[in-house]
């Protein structure tokens, strides 16, 4: 049997999650359509970074019988001269993997890593040092280990430079000090994998953040977790379990010292020891009293992508395509709405600003939920478009975070979890409003759908459905915020 690279990442965020894929794989999840956008978007930018290698000759495989005998084509490719190959296949033995490019330099060569991400992570270290010992042990010597990522100061400014959007970063050293690690736990990795008995499946065994979504595939495999287990903590990660178990504690009722959880696992069983809702009336009231008439709740929804998509972006910019805007002008007044929902191709910026402009007056206070959010998407649009530079700025002095009595625990509930997002508060405040009902209920879903029906497939059957789900997700964001000022108001 044989581990590929992938196998040997999976064994590092769980073992048993590697000896799942050999031996159980049904019980693996679907890759889900956020996570399928992101590995598109991957492979987008890959071949910006295969162009910085001239000459580059590329391999990979359509099927398993390409993908058996990629190993010898790729050994024929290097063999009839090449300087550089991208998915070419190398074994030693038990361990195989895929590189994404392999380059010739002097006696020797250099393995670079192709990765989405803005900069050189810890996991990247971990995934090229395996490769690095399957070419080693396939005679190849490896010079230095870099990782081709996106640069996160370009700024789309006509056709996309390679050079301009790509980064690579050595990390020879970083590798070359994981190569002994990496050895021991192939070993281990390969004892998993031909073992007929699946490890310990304990959660607080999962590493590289991969804790909670661990905890979603063992909840398929072995009976359910304890009501009171520390693993249903809020905000809980797999360092922390380990040190609370490795004190005796299993059961949430047993901590009894939370200082090395988070703020907002410890924000979570203030409440619970509290055992009901808890309101800091004073500071309420302050809270209250810097709000001032006519209101406006605004919420924008947003659309990033690896390659920007317009003149002036960034890679990964959150661009506003919609905004919804609920008005109430005056104390028991009647709650007004407007909304704007770009549907074409073009940068959305100047239209949604323009529709903006008209909908909210110079004064009066703007609600948000986290501000830091909406302020830094007018920031970043007075940047792009300086004419509107004293209006955007003029919204930010106005804006309130009504987000901030819950995250900074002027009210508190147990049925918060810990957390101040409105999909926590509005449930607990206001539980006949909800997001049940709508078909988008979370704001990945919407930047995902609006760029592949506006920007992908524009002629998409579904396109006028997704645009109508736009309209009523984005409304209740802001619907959810005027229902819950009218809750605090009444507290």
């Amino acid at each position: 049997m044989q581990i590929s690279k992938s196998d040997y990442m999976l064994f590092l965020r769980h073992p048993a999650w590697l000896w799942i894929k050999k031996h159980q794989k049904h019980l693996l999840p679907p890759i889900d359509p956020s996570l399928q956008s992101r590995f598109d978007e991957g492979h987008a930018f890959e071949p910006y970074a295969e162009a910085l290698f001239p000459n580059l000759v590329r391999l990979g495989f359509s099927d398993f019988s390409s993908y058996q005998s990629l190993t010898t084509l790729t050994s024929e490719t290097w063999q009839a001269g090449a300087k550089a190959v991208a998915q070419g296949r190398y074994e030693d033995g038990q361990i195989t993997c895929i590189t994404d490019i392999v380059s010739r330099n002097g006696d020797g060569y250099v393995l670079t890593e192709i990765k989405s991400s803005t900069s050189a992570k810890i996991e990247h270290t971990f995934d090229l040092a395996f490769q690095r010992l399957v070419l080693e042990g396939a005679g190849m010597p490896i010079l230095r280990c870099e990782v081709a990522h996106v640069n996160r100061s370009f700024r789309k400014n006509g056709q996309i430079a390679p050079e301009e959007l790509v980064t690579i970063t050595d990390i020879s050293e970083e590798v070359e000090n994981q190569i002994e690690n990496t050895r021991r736990w192939v070993d281990q990795a390969l004892s998993v994998a031909k073992s007929n008995t699946m490890p310990d499946p304990a959660p607080e065994r999962a590493r590289l953040k991969s804790y909670h979504e661990w905890l979603e595939i063992r909840a398929k495999i072995t009976p359910t977790l304890c009501p009171e287990s520390i693993h249903l903590l809020p905000f809980i990660n797999a360092k922390q379990a380990s040190a609370l178990i490795k004190e005796g504690i299993t059961s949430i009722d047993d901590v009894d010292d939370p200082t090395i959880l988070s703020k907002s696992t410890r924000r979570y069983l203030t409440s619970r020891s509290q055992g009901s809702q808890i309101v800091d009336h004073d500071a309420l009231d302050r809270f209250l009293g810097e709000i001032t008439y006519p209101i406006y709740y605004l919420d924008y929804e947003t659309s990033q992508s690896l390659l920007p998509q317009w003149e002036g972006t960034r890679p990964y910019q959150q661009v506003p395509f919609q905004y919804s805007l609920h008005v109430q002008r005056e104390p028991d007044g009647d709650i007004e709405h407007h909304e704007y929902l770009h549907r074409e191709e073009s940068n959305p910026i100047p239209a949604l600003l323009k529709n903006l402009r008209k909908d909210i007056g110079d004064v009066g206070s703007i609600l948000v939920w986290y501000e830091p959010f909406e302020k830094t998407r007018n920031t970043e649009m007075a940047e792009a478009f300086p004419e509107h530079k004293a209006f955007l700025f003029n919204l930010n002095e106005r804006v309130i975070d009504l987000m901030q009595p819950f995250s900074d625990q002027t009210i508190t509930d147990p049925a918060f979890m810990g957390s101040s997002s409105i999909k926590k508060v509005l449930p607990a405040l206001v539980p006949e409003l909800a997001y049940d009902d709508l078909d988008i209920k979370e704001g990945a879903s919407a930047s995902r759908l609006w760029k592949e029906v506006t920007m992908i497939n524009p002629e998409a059957q579904e396109r006028l459905k997704v645009y109508a789900n736009l309209v009523d997700y984005c409304t209740r964001d802001t619907w959810a915020m005027v229902a819950i000022h009218g809750v605090m108001k009444e507290m």
